[in-house]
């Protein structure tokens, strides 16, 4: 490398070896040397956002699509912005490296205060890259880049990204990253990289695993969604098709194997009715061996608490550990984990798969009710299994309508299927898209959101037409916050109304060329359907569904939030309102 390059140059040439070829962003005063670098890059493309924070959830979706994203926010008010939306990357494990910039090494005398300062009386300047660090790859992947150390914590920062699949962050004074690189005399030993299973423990916890599989009455395998953030969706595969062993999957993880494979034998959601299918549930809860694959067990993935497997048959093989009942093996890969199990089976391990017969919960592919009928969720659901198809990716957002859709379709091979479960932020849908049709500009993008969390992020709108972005907006308009009115004690409490947009009117305000339309009865919303698989442009359908009405899976929240509020029993249809609310 030539000793001319910059530090920026320096950065900007390792984050496209990660195969990113755009930059989400907003700029700002201390981080224009960061905006110019990327726009005199001939190999990057420069996508601005509205905000910070949808910049942030942009380059999330991104990620997810691509592999890897970068984002770039001035200094303070711009990098705070979006420390909602690295936390949910974090939680999501996604890789994400931010850029930001900071006052100038010559400007840090630790007196004097700039704008974007939160004003201790003695400035901080280096405040937001310690208050993110914490949410950054092992904790400890933030820092304040200088010509020195550039080289180094570069590669070290971006080999913590691959390693934990989660936000690297570099912050620029502003004076430095136009600098020349201080390239190393000799080589540093950069930590986690060409990081290798240790081959004892790896021989160790590949015979025992094996061994509890061999003398198992009765074995099931639950693929996690982060084997698709690390790079093991075919080692699993190839496991499940050597061993025979029948997979099941729970809310968050639907689609990353193909739910037509013939081991597939359904959705585990415990005991959340309107989800959970009983017989999935009965079945995985008599196996005495559990093969789990970096599973996240949070609420909204656990059937709320309600999966009741014996913890000591579970066999959980996590990205960089396995656990095995309570022993805890470290130093070995997934991937290798999996690679060598494969390679020890030497015939399969079950005759045949279980026939648990059709599922109890699956949606309809037969559309039902008549074309005058208003909209109502089942229906609704059902001609959404029918839009659906092979190839999409799916973006089902933080909102009662889309996680009950989510929870229940028969999802069509080559689905990718986005959520935000783990970390739940209402709004992240909309400009989280906005990275996936960015990634995939080929591919068929489409979204199913709630108004109310639409409205927290929509001013994002204008961009997918700027950059020639042609996503499909379904939104479910349900005057309000379902979520709120099914958990919480009254369900018309005031704080659960948001403002009444004419929703159908908002990308045309912003520019958008897009076929848009406002439904309210099944043959309006069939025609539209028909409409967006055939649009040339961008997509937004605004779809009327009355408050009173709940999809499956609701009604479970609804009777188990009671508890807390001291309304044991109740059930929507016999739900009472707020005393004084008309």
């Amino acid at each position: 490398m030539s000793n001319e390059m910059t530090v920026i140059q320096y950065v900007l040439g390792q984050i496209k070896e990660l195969g990113v070829t755009d930059v989400f962003g907003v700029p700002g005063d201390f981080v224009y040397p960061v905006n110019d670098a990327v726009m005199d890059d001939g190999q990057l493309r420069w996508i601005g956002c509205t905000n910070e924070l949808n910049a942030s959830y942009a380059a999330d979706g991104y990620a997810r699509t691509r592999g890897a994203s970068a984002l770039v926010v001035t200094y303070g008010a711009g990098e705070l912005c979006t420390f909602g939306g690295l936390a949910g990357a974090h939680a999501e494990n996604s890789k994400v490296v931010v850029l930001t910039g900071m006052p100038g090494l010559d400007e840090q005398d630790g007196v004097t205060r700039y704008h974007h300062m939160v004003g201790d009386p003695k400035p901080r300047y280096d405040l937001f890259v310690d208050m993110i660090r914490p949410m950054t790859a092992g904790e400890n992947s933030a820092v304040v880049m200088t010509p020195e150390n550039c080289v180094y914590e570069t590669k070290r920062l971006l080999a913590a990204l691959r390693y934990y699949s989660k936000p690297v962050y570099m912050a620029f004074p502003r004076d430095v990253a136009n600098l020349p690189v201080v390239f190393p005399k000799n080589e540093s030993d950069i930590p986690l990289t060409n990081v290798k299973s240790d081959p004892a423990t790896l021989e160790k916890v590949v015979a025992e695993i094996h061994a509890r599989l061999a003398n198992a009455k009765q074995s099931v395998v639950i693929p996690g969604y982060t084997i698709r953030r690390y790079n093991s969706v075919d080692a699993a595969i190839a496991f499940i098709n050597k061993s025979g062993l029948p997979f099941a999957v729970t809310n968050q993880e639907r689609g990353v194997i193909s739910m037509q494979h013939p081991n597939y034998i359904g959705g585990y959601d415990g005991r959340w009715t309107g989800w959970a299918d009983p017989a999935v549930t009965t079945y995985v809860e008599q196996c005495d061996c559990i093969v789990a694959m970096a599973n996240e067990m949070h609420d909204f993935n656990n059937g709320m608490n309600t999966l009741f497997f014996d913890r000591s048959d579970l066999i959980k093989i996590n990205p960089h550990s396995t656990t095995v009942g309570d022993q805890v093996y470290k130093n070995v890969e997934m991937k290798d984990v999996l690679t060598a199990l494969t390679a020890k089976i030497s015939s399969k391990l079950v005759d045949k798969c279980p026939d648990l017969g059709p599922s109890s919960v699956a949606i309809g592919s037969s559309p039902s009710g008549q074309a005058g009928d208003v909209i109502d969720y089942e229906p609704f659901y059902e001609r959404l299994q029918q839009f659906i198809k092979e190839g999409d990716i799916f973006v089902s957002d933080t909102a009662m309508c889309s996680m009950n859709f989510s929870a229940r379709a028969r999802l069509p091979d080559n689905v990718e299927l986005e959520s935000q479960l783990s970390w739940g932020a209402i709004g992240w849908g909309t400009p989280a898209i906005l990275g996936n049709c960015i990634a995939e500009p080929n591919k068929r993008c489409w979204i199913l959101c709630g108004e109310g969390g639409h409205q927290m992020t929509a001013t994002e709108l204008g961009t997918y037409e700027r950059y020639g972005a042609k996503p499909i907006f379904i939104l479910v308009n349900n005057d309000g916050y379902l979520a709120e009115r099914v958990t919480n004690r009254y369900y018309d409490e005031k704080y659960n109304d948001v403002p009444a947009w004419h929703f159908a009117d908002v990308p045309i305000a912003q520019g958008c060329k897009w076929y848009t339309k406002r439904v309210t009865t099944l043959g309006e919303l069939d025609a539209a359907l028909a409409e967006a698989s055939k649009a040339k442009t961008g997509v937004y359908l605004e779809v009327v569904i009355s408050q009173d009405k709940v999809p499956l899976g609701c009604e479970f929240l609804y009777t188990a939030c009671g508890k807390l509020f001291g309304q044991d029993g109740r059930t929507w249809g016999t739900r009472k309102g707020k005393p004084g609310n008309k």
